[in-house]
């Protein structure tokens, strides 16, 4: 005969979960960007502390610019010096949420908006390391039926404007005209970098507070 089964049910232990495998809080900056360890800061870039290159392909890693924006208007410029399939794809260039409470962490973050520079197509996503929504065509040439920036991204220049007082965003590329991205920014945001490939590098130059009588021009720069 077989064994009485005992009739009590032993409890289960509890799985044991690898602390190092749990989203972790992100590093204080060291430059002017903040970022997980997928992304590393150059120190030999174009601009001391503004320069990251991306370790890995195939998955996307967000870097927040370290300075959060409250108010005023404010311009910065990102330069891309490096892209693997010299394309920029899965690079987005903008701003994401910096209000207070948004969790960040080292694999998920609040919402963001910017350019996708292949297609320069105007990107709305909930998680600022994923690349989201593609919407319209953000930049005059692509609605001619150009390819953006594919094919030819390493050099180019994104620019990039908050006005806070306003809650807008505008970005040019290059020598082209400044746009007004369709969104209303919240009460806060900071610089923000989505990269996708291996070794692709950009850097961002010094933020500038804009005084209220510039506008947005040819550029942003103008």
């Amino acid at each position: 005969m077989g064994k009485k089964k005992d009739g009590a049910k032993k409890d289960k232990k509890p799985a044991v979960v690898d602390p190092a495998t749990l989203p972790q809080k992100l590093k204080e900056a060291k430059g002017a960007f903040q970022h997980n360890d997928n992304i590393v800061d150059v120190v030999d870039g174009p601009c001391p502390g503004g320069t990251i290159a991306h370790l890995r392909g195939g998955v996307s890693d967000a870097a927040m610019g370290a300075k959060i924006l409250t108010a005023g208007r404010h311009r910065w410029c990102v330069n891309i010096d490096k892209t693997t399939n010299g394309s920029a794809y899965g690079i987005v260039i903008g701003v994401a949420d910096a209000t207070p409470g948004v969790a960040l962490t080292d694999v998920y973050g609040g919402a963001a908006w910017g350019i996708h520079t292949t297609t320069s197509r105007f990107v709305t996503t909930l998680d600022c390391y994923e690349r989201g929504f593609l919407g319209e065509p953000l930049m005059p040439a692509e609605r001619d039926g150009s390819r953006g920036l594919k094919d030819c991204a390493a050099g180019s220049v994104v620019y990039v404007e908050a006005d806070l007082d306003n809650r807008t965003l505008s970005i040019a590329v290059n020598d082209g005209q400044a746009v007004r991205a369709p969104v209303r920014l919240p009460a806060a945001v900071r610089p923000w970098v989505l990269l996708n490939w291996e070794g692709d590098q950009v850097t961002m130059f010094p933020l500038t507070e804009l005084t209220p009588s510039l506008g947005v021009g040819a550029n942003l720069l103008g």
